[in-house]
């Protein structure tokens, strides 16, 4: 099977800093994929170079079996919509104007009509506020808008640059159901995630990244129970030493 978006070889040099160094992977459609690391692995550099947002230095990016051009407006054209890190909402716009910019490309008042009616089935809360500058909302909500505002570009693949940042545990639980829901409808989902368990507990597969490399990759179940990835982004050896400690205070004195 062609995957849908295949990237070659991919570099990205900020300057004398070798961002990523020959980076390839495979998504295929339907699927949901994550990428985890530590920070500086140049998981959101990947994304945004996949958006559009950086250049690369060499290497190829491929969606659809046509190349893609590094160029923002020709990912959405595409059918790419990133939600970025940190949701950046435009927060003196109602939560309904910033959806319309979502849409900024599509001429089908009809179509776009639905769509939004879709991101409010999604998300009640926004519609709730609909008339509500964005800068008034929680981080909860503007994450929810952020993710809505992609949709409404009607993409095949969704890429989010770490979804749970900032946010409480009952709220990325709801986000992520949300995502599932999305993808269960036929939208393609790739994302970063500092959040491993979370990210593993969602992707299918996952990529994990090192210092602008892969390092591993596999289906999710796997790497949840890999040592490696346990004890450096699950807390297992933390985990391991409190049990010790409580093992020892339990035990009776000899």
């Amino acid at each position: 099977m062609n995957p849908m978006l295949r990237v070659d070889d991919l570099h990205v040099h900020y300057g004398i800093i070798h961002a990523l160094k020959g980076v390839s992977l495979e998504v295929q459609e339907g699927e949901i994929v994550a990428i985890i690391g530590a920070n500086g692995a140049g998981k959101s550099t990947f994304l945004n170079t996949v958006a559009g947002l950086v250049r690369p230095s060499a290497g190829t990016v491929m969606f659809l079996g046509k190349r893609l051009a590094p160029r923002a407006h020709e990912v959405v054209k595409a059918g790419i919509a990133l939600v970025p890190e940190g949701r950046r909402v435009f927060g003196n716009l109602t939560v309904h104007q910033n959806l319309m910019m979502g849409a900024y490309l599509r001429s089908d008042t009809a179509g776009i009509k639905h769509d939004e009616e879709r991101v409010y089935k999604l998300f009640p809360r926004l519609q709730e506020r609909h008339r509500q500058p964005a800068s008034t909302l929680s981080g909860g909500e503007q994450q929810m808008l952020a993710i809505g505002r992609a949709l409404m570009s009607r993409p095949s693949m969704l890429l989010l640059d770490e979804p749970s940042l900032g946010l409480a545990p009952i709220l990325v639980k709801d986000i992520f159901a949300t995502l599932r829901e999305i993808n269960a409808e036929g939208t393609t989902i790739f994302l970063v995630e500092q959040n491993a368990r979370q990210a593993l507990a969602l992707a299918s597969r996952a990529y994990v990244f090192q210092t602008g490399s892969i390092v591993l990759a596999g289906p999710s179940g796997e790497l949840l129970r890999n040592k490696q990835i346990q004890e450096a982004y699950l807390g297992a050896r933390g985990a391991d030493r409190k049990r010790r400690r409580q093992s020892k205070v339990s035990q009776p004195p000899a």
